[in-house]
């Protein structure tokens, strides 16, 4: 289970936002995209889901390719891709329902279980597995809208999880969360490797240290550097990326 990008171009209007961009992003591992505000880290993770196509006036050329099949091109339905690619947003944006709603939400509308017992479980694994059950289990009735910040985050994580993507999209995850919580989360995603691809886009290089495999570079709109992070943070082979790392230009 792999996503390629291939000759990826997107316009909007007539800014030209993504530039011939290709990258492979390893299966099972955490790839950070860093870069400068503005140079196309979230149209990036957008396109790969194709929340891009919410976008007034956009035009895309090139190939996404999940697990093989062009997204891009006449692939799956949007409704299955963003099943199998689940994303986590900036904000935390909980439903405004039940925390047990909320994580039960996906397995309805995709009528993943026939039985509510079946349901019941899934909540619970999903909620165990971000590490909140403890935290709520006496509470899972009442409105999600209740939970702290951090907490409404690993909920959002957990609705993402409960209806079993491939992948896991992250666009500055941890950007809203005071550093406990954002430590959290960074455990949670390093944990969930093992079983999901993972694709970060990060403001914090500090945090691309910690927990990336590999690393995205991207200045204006292109890839200027990618690699495994040790080669990418110790041994940068473009100008460019050198002095990012520098702390020339942010």
């Amino acid at each position: 289970m792999a996503i390629e990008v291939k000759n990826l171009n997107v316009y909007i209007k007539e800014n030209h936002i993504l530039k011939d961009v290709n990258i492979l992003f390893p299966e099972k591992q955490i790839t950070c995209i860093i870069g400068p505000s503005g140079c196309g880290k979230s149209t990036l993770l957008r396109t790969l889901n194709r929340l891009i196509d919410s976008t007034e006036h956009v035009r895309l050329e090139g190939q996404v390719l999940v697990d093989g099949v062009d997204v891009i091109g006449s692939g799956p339905e949007i409704t299955e891709l963003r099943r199998k690619i689940g994303l986590v947003s900036q904000r935390p944006c909980p439903l405004p329902m039940s925390i047990f709603d909320n994580v039960a939400y996906g397995c309805r509308i995709n009528r993943m279980y026939r039985k509510h017992r079946q349901l019941i479980w899934n909540v619970q694994k999903q909620l165990q597995a971000v590490g909140l059950w403890e935290e709520v289990r006496g509470r899972v009735r009442t409105p999600a809208s209740r939970l702290s910040i951090g907490q409404q985050q690993r909920l959002c994580l957990a609705r993402s999880l409960a209806v079993e993507p491939e992948y896991i999209l992250a666009d500055e995850a941890t950007s809203a969360l005071d550093p406990i919580s954002s430590k959290t989360v960074e455990d949670l995603f390093v944990s969930l490797k093992n079983d999901y691809t993972i694709l970060m886009v990060t403001h914090t290089l500090r945090q691309a240290l910690r927990i990336a495999d590999n690393v995205v570079f991207m200045y204006m709109g292109e890839v200027v550097e990618s690699g495994p992070a040790d080669s990418v943070f110790h041994h940068p082979q473009a100008e460019l990326t050198q002095k990012y790392l520098s702390g020339a230009f942010s």
